[in-house]
């Protein structure tokens, strides 16, 4: 496919997702708002067909043309976003989202893969973006792959790719949301422990999480009521083919090189939790703020390298996550923030 591609800083999106494949969201349920630093890369590619070399054509070269497939694919850089719009990609990504009120009265969302047996498919929602002066809008989106990354005294960022059937057209008679304070997680205020150990937390200089849904474009195209549907896809079908991806640069002392040495050669599984911090949440009683974490329950060592600089040892740790039976999965990502009571709600 080649690629067909433009870009757009301006998006609108919704805390809800499509009820179905092919319908999406109306103007009223765009109500959120966010221009990006470094703007979408939207490619939007067709497979053709030709008669070429076909027996009949009386000669060797092409007469028809048709589309075989499109959909679109984009990506969103991976840069600094607010809290709100990073639980909402983490619950698109897995298709999943658990939502409750805390005490203090901010909002606990907590996202993680999903048995395939109940969560066959991915859930879809609706973008509404801005390029060269016109609105419109990409339907059935669903995130194959998404990028947490906390670096230094840097707040923290994300990004990943996504996948959606078409471009829906130009948006009629929408008016755009109107733009409001942004709020974001910084890399060094959280907490970082391996195996229930909380000093670690001073050591950790920098991290990035890999997520893949485990979309299979391949087996998105089926049997379509109309010919003029037959190009686009008509579900995003999870796989096997999920993964996540940890890695860690931390300052060590000996003793740790030691132990994560042992610990990567022997195969032993411990722990691991990140989270990164913000704002103190409005109106909450006793106050809480806007959080991130990771929790990985079987951290496994894939990967150690190290160097010294300045006298000083930095570790660089791989890690993957094993099955967990309370977690049911690898992996679990927890988000507090004060703005979505539910992401995907009924009604």
């Amino acid at each position: 496919m080649a690629p067909v591609q433009r870009t757009a800083s301006k998006i609108a999106w919704s805390v809800k997702k499509q009820d179905s494949f092919g319908s999406p969201l109306g103007n009223a349920s765009l109500t959120r708002f966010l221009k990006l630093q470094n703007p979408i890369v939207i490619d939007e590619s067709a497979e053709h067909w030709t008669d070429r070399g076909m027996i009949g054509a009386g000669h060797d070269w092409e007469t028809q043309r048709g589309r075989i497939r499109q959909y679109v694919r984009f990506e969103i850089p991976v840069q600094p976003l607010p809290v709100s719009f990073v639980g909402y990609l983490l619950a698109l990504l897995f298709s999943y989202n658990s939502s409750q009120q805390l005490g203090s009265g901010a909002y606990e969302h907590t996202s993680k893969f999903q048995s395939l047996d109940t969560r066959p498919e991915a859930y879809v929602s609706t973008f509404a973006v801005h390029e060269d002066g016109n609105d419109y809008y990409l339907q059935d989106v669903a995130c194959a792959s998404l990028t947490l990354r906390g670096e230094g005294s840097n707040r923290c960022e994300a990004g990943g790719s996504f996948l959606a059937s078409k471009i829906g057209g130009t948006l009629t008679g929408y008016s755009w949301p109107a733009a409001s304070t942004l709020r974001y997680l910084y890399n060094y205020a959280g907490i970082f422990s391996i195996g229930g150990d909380p000093s670690k937390r001073a050591q950790l200089r920098s991290f990035e999480l890999t997520l893949e849904s485990g979309i299979n474009t391949d087996l998105a195209w089926r049997k379509a009521a109309a010919e003029a549907d037959r190009v686009y896809p008509c579900v995003w079908p999870y796989t096997p083919e999920r993964n996540l991806a940890l890695g860690l640069t931390m300052l060590a002392e000996s003793e740790d090189l030691a132990d994560f040495r042992t610990a990567q050669q022997e195969g032993t599984a411990s722990e691991m939790i990140i989270s990164c911090l913000g704002e103190k949440i409005s109106g909450t009683s006793p106050d809480d703020f806007d959080e991130i974490e990771i929790t990985v329950p079987q951290a496994v060592y894939t990967g150690l390298d190290y160097d010294y600089d300045d006298g000083l040892l930095h570790l660089d740790l791989d890690v993957e996550g094993a099955w967990h039976e309370a977690t049911g999965g690898p992996v679990s990502v927890k988000t507090v923030e004060g703005t979505v009571s539910e992401y995907f709600p009924t009604s």
